[in-house]
């Protein structure tokens, strides 16, 4: 992985959602859902076990790495039941095993005299973050938005509505960022645009970034309970 990951499509036409294409039967299949796990988990991961475990960003990465490939090769995530909870908790407390191991060997090799490449030996686990999980759930957020972002930006490429995304991102992305958000009126200028085109513009997107923060919360999901769940903690209300 090397720090990089492939971005694949995160919505395969048929629809099959990530956590029931782990559990297929063809290794392709297997291979892509595994993929699209860490193109959304793999910040998370790095940053919970950065800060719970009080490592350095690139000894976290390098723990985040290993995390992965050892998933990979025991096929971790085909073991996931969803009668049993959520995806995403499933994929937590897989972290929080393999970097709690991870800590024993280390110290185990500690006392033989041998030294370790990733230093979670010296994490204090007893001062461990206590919002490690809050961090999680943050970050995998983050991934989800930044997915459906990027799910929005090939759909309007492929409509021919480039113009439509660079408005959206410039108001609803990187206006977030700023204490003042530019007007429609600056928008429309930079753009050489209308501003009630601007605004249709935005209208558009927004309906559309919506549907791909749906669309990749389904693919996400094993089940419409769960899928509703996820909503509910990401967006903060219930479908209708």
């Amino acid at each position: 992985m090397n720090g990089q990951v492939r971005r694949v499509s995160l919505f395969p036409s048929t629809r099959l959602s990530l956590v029931h294409a782990l559990a297929s039967d063809d290794a392709h299949v297997r291979a892509i859902a595994f993929e699209r796990v860490v193109r959304i988990y793999r910040t998370p991961v790095i940053e919970v076990v950065r800060r719970q475990w009080q490592l350095e960003p690139a000894d976290a990465e390098d723990l985040a790495h290993d995390f992965f490939l050892v998933a990979l090769d025991r096929d971790w995530m085909q073991r996931f039941d969803p009668a049993r909870g959520r995806f995403r908790t499933f994929l937590r407390a897989c972290v929080r095993d393999f970097a709690n191991a991870e800590h024993r060997r280390a110290h185990a090799l500690k006392r033989g005299g041998f030294a370790r490449a990733v230093p979670v030996e010296d994490a204090d686990l007893a001062a461990a973050d206590a919002d490690a999980d809050s961090t999680f759930d943050h970050e995998w957020a983050r991934s989800v938005l930044d997915a459906a972002l990027d799910a929005l930006e090939a759909e309007c490429r492929a409509a021919g509505r480039e113009r439509a995304y660079q408005v959206f991102r410039a108001y609803d992305v990187e206006g977030a960022d700023l204490r003042e958000p530019p007007t429609y009126a600056a928008l429309a200028e930079a753009f050489g645009l209308p501003v009630t085109q601007v605004a249709n513009h935005l209208h558009w997107t927004r309906q559309r970034f919506r549907h791909a923060v749906l669309e990749t919360l389904r693919s996400l999901t094993a089940s419409d309970a769960e899928f509703r769940g996820e909503v509910r903690a990401l967006l903060g209300h219930d479908l209708p």
